[in-house]
């Protein structure tokens, strides 16, 4: 891609010289040559961007890869204080910005270095006080334009900041559609969302005048200087000192030569506000991951110890002092008291969901501290009051993208008895779970959980009232799936109803965070204390469990059936042509001043139809023989106006943009939570999809830009008073538009696919961060990173 943009630039370079030798003297042979450089050089153009395309493309994939790998990886504990659209915003939103970014900017910047240097030695050679101007212009525009980057990248990184503020407002208010539903709380979500969008557009504001006023005060100097040389150079004709040839390729030369500064200076501002999302994901690759290494567990049952157990967290006053527990290998404690007296801290201990103190938990005689933590988490199973579906198949959600067989799926599905609910699924095993696919109960939900811990064949359970979100029937299937599967393994029982401890060996009671009573279950049920008393609080003194109803009817076994309730239609929508139309229409201080400002600056620019109208006047001129003062005064004046009118649009055109990438959020937000439902759709995937509204805006950018074409066509053709001169612009649009149509629907299958694959990406990643507990503690991380 160097390659062909480094030959392209010589190619441009030599078609200032072929022109400036048409402009003396009109032959056949000039214009081939001058054909030749000015096409090849673009066909050389066209093919280097798409390769470098390519190579972004696959680095912008490996920097997601390394992203995500990032955050999978974080401790639970900081990934869990992480709002989902946060982590999902600056995976793959920073991602895509940042690989957009390079793909557009970094192309020009890297083929206006290219041509610099040949366009500064053909002035050079034509004009020798060009050696020196063009380096010193050069010069003091990176000085002009320096002090202010620092101030960009500042107000970008706020910006940023806002906008992931937003996507963590929207994401959260998708995945909580149900409850914002039955508490009407749509208003609420609606207003939220749309302060923080005010936010976005304060800060959004702020960038573009710091930007506009980089590009202004660069556009001045370096369009000065063409004017410059479009003065001087016009007198050095008159004086005999130039040729008409050689001012004709000055000043080509350095129209390029102040066009390519001034796109560089256009992109400092873009380039250090992607330096600045790149802070952001460098924040995320920096943030130290969960230990990696350390002593194997010990195999077979493992006893459990804790010693002098002092603990308590950050926020709050709650501390679990003093706690000495023993729990011999192959048999079950169950963890009993007041709610807040600290049992699920303690079993969180255990699988290091939260660390322990050095020493004060054992596993085997040896410091959980110092096992590997994967190796640790991959014998301690854990199964907590919420069971988090992962949006997969059933098999996945049981195996957790482990390598595990079939086979042993469906022994642990038969093991549990819930054969005939599996078979009673859509597709069985694999049925896909979760948003968008089948949705569970909290029982059935449970039983995935079972199944997990029996396919991992773990060797301490950990069961936080596994079954209190179960209906008696389920409940004394999975009692009895319990039992079997706490036979031969260490088990501790988080017991919020005293029934569950029926199937403990030894019970510990807990209060205000110590231990005060521990003992075989029978004997503590029977005599004074703490736990007796709680039984006869409970109205129980009995020591049968509440094990429900008896019989074989398979759990799940008998679903909800009939015809489902009908789904409204929901339609396409508007057209696409009267979704532009309103969009177009949305803030014509924005949208339709800043187009009208970028018509006037592209008409008068280095490279604008009323530049060329009235440098032809100039030449025509000197080759009469006359002094065109007047028009050379007017030229430099046109010159000098277009860096403004350009700056203001750039301060102002952008907001546009921004309201549009809003509105289209807002419109798939209120679509989500409105009281007639639309089809579910996973979160991960709905925020993905929007996120790709700049799609929808770069579409009516793109109308704006067909618009202007069309009013610099007809300029083009009025100024010059012929219609070939019109003709041969409104040629190049038609063929131009031709082409696109050719190439629209594979531009479009492209696009799309692009689209789905981002969402589905987006689907999974939310999908494994709202079960990111689940994941790590079944030590499943590298399975679902996969």
């Amino acid at each position: 891609s160097l390659t062909a943009a480094a030959v392209a630039a010589v190619g441009q370079t030599a078609g200032t010289v072929a022109a400036g030798r048409l402009a003396e003297r009109s032959t056949a042979t000039l214009v081939v040559m001058l054909a030749l450089f000015v096409v090849g050089g673009a066909l050389l153009d066209t093919a280097g961007r798409v390769a470098w395309s390519g190579v972004v493309d696959r680095a912008e994939g490996q920097l997601r890869a390394d992203l995500l790998e990032a955050a999978l990886h974080q401790p639970l504990a900081v990934l869990s204080e992480q709002a989902v659209g946060e982590v999902l915003d600056r995976v793959d939103d920073d991602t895509h910005e940042l690989g957009t970014l390079l793909r557009r900017m970094g192309w020009d910047l890297m083929r206006t270095l290219l041509r610099a240097g040949p366009m500064w030695v053909v002035a050079g050679l034509t004009w020798w006080p060009a050696w020196l101007l063009f380096p010193l212009v050069g010069t003091a525009t990176v000085l002009v334009v320096r002090p202010l980057t620092a101030e960009v990248a500042r107000r970008k990184l706020k910006e940023e900041i806002a906008w992931t503020d937003h996507a963590a407002a929207m994401e959260e208010g998708v995945a909580a559609r149900d409850d914002l539903r039955s508490s009407l709380g749509q208003a609420y979500l609606v207003r939220r969302c749309a302060e923080l969008s005010a936010q976005v557009h304060t800060r959004v504001a702020a960038t573009c005048q710091s930007a506009s006023t980089i590009m202004r005060r660069a556009g001045l100097l370096l369009h000065g200087l063409l004017a410059g040389t479009a003065l001087a150079g016009a007198f050095l004709v008159t004086q005999g000192e130039l040729s008409t040839a050689q001012l004709v390729t000055l000043f080509l030369v350095t129209t390029t030569f102040v066009g390519q500064l001034d796109q560089i200076s256009r992109h400092l501002p873009d380039l250090q506000a992607g330096l600045g999302a790149l802070t952001r994901l460098r924040s995320m690759l920096a943030v130290e991951p969960e230990p990696t290494g350390g002593l194997p567990v010990p195999g077979g049952p493992l006893e459990l110890t804790v010693r002098g157990l002092c603990f308590s967290y950050a926020e709050g006053s709650f501390a679990l002092t003093d706690v000495d527990l023993e729990l011999s290998a192959g048999r079950t404690l169950a963890l009993v008291g007041r709610t807040g007296s600290g049992k699920s801290t303690l079993a969180a201990l255990l699988s290091r969901a939260v660390d322990p103190p050095p020493g004060a938990v054992t596993l085997g005689g040896v410091d959980v501290l110092e096992l590997d933590l994967q190796r640790l988490r991959g014998v301690v199973g854990v199964v907590t009051q919420r069971t988090e579906v992962l949006a997969a198949t059933l098999a996945d959600n049981i195996t957790l993208f482990h390598d595990v067989s079939r086979s042993s799926v469906e022994a642990a599905v038969s093991e549990l008895g819930i054969d005939d609910w599996v078979a009673g699924l859509p597709a069985g095993l694999d049925t896909v779970l979760g948003p968008g696919g089948t949705t569970l109960s909290a029982g059935e939900e449970q039983l995935v959980a079972f199944a997990r811990l029996l396919v991992r064949d773990v060797q301490v359970v950990v069961l936080d009232e596994a079954t209190a979100r179960m209906d008696p029937v389920t409940e004394a299937r999975v009692t009895r799936a319990s039992e079997r599967l706490l036979a031969g393994r260490t088990g501790l029982l988080i017991a919020h109803r005293l029934a569950t401890t029926a199937r403990a060996d030894e019970v510990a009671v807990l209060d205000g965070g110590r231990v005060v009573q521990q003992g075989p279950r029978g004997r503590l049920a029977q005599e004074p204390g703490p736990f007796r008393d709680l039984l006869t609080a409970a109205g129980s003194d009995s020591d049968a469990a509440s094990a429900g109803p008896d019989g074989d009817r398979s759990v799940g076994g008998v679903r909800r059936a009939g015809d489902p309730r009908a789904v409204p239609a929901v339609g396409d929508g508007p057209s696409l042509t009267r979704n532009t139309l309103s969009m177009l229409r949305a803030h014509p201080k924005w949208g339709l001043v800043g187009g009208v400002l970028f018509l006037l600056s592209s008409m008068v620019g280095a490279f604008g139809v009323i530049t060329g109208y009235l440098w032809g006047g100039v030449v025509q001129q000197l080759q009469d023989g006359g002094r065109p003062v007047g028009e050379s005064v007017v030229l430099a004046g046109s010159l000098l106006a277009a860096p403004v009118l350009l700056a203001v649009a750039f301060r102002i055109y952008p907001q546009w943009w921004i309201a549009v990438l809003l509105r289209v959020r807002l419109a798939v937000l209120r679509g989500q939570t409105m009281q007639h439902r639309l089809p579910r759709t996973p979160p991960g995937e709905v925020v993905s999809r929007a996120m790709d509204a700049d799609r929808f805006a770069r579409y009516a950018d793109r109308w704006v830009d067909f618009v202007n074409g069309l009013v610099i066509v007809l300029v083009t053709a009025v100024a010059a008073r012929s219609l070939l001169a019109g003709g041969v612009l409104g040629a190049v649009m038609v063929l131009s538009a031709a082409a696109s149509a050719l190439g629209a629907p594979v531009a479009g299958r492209s696009a799309a696919a692009s689209s789905t694959a981002r969402a589905q990406f987006g689907r999974s990643l939310v999908s494994a961060l709202e079960s990111a507990r689940t994941v790590k503690l079944a030590a499943a991380t590298p399975g679902v990173h996969r």
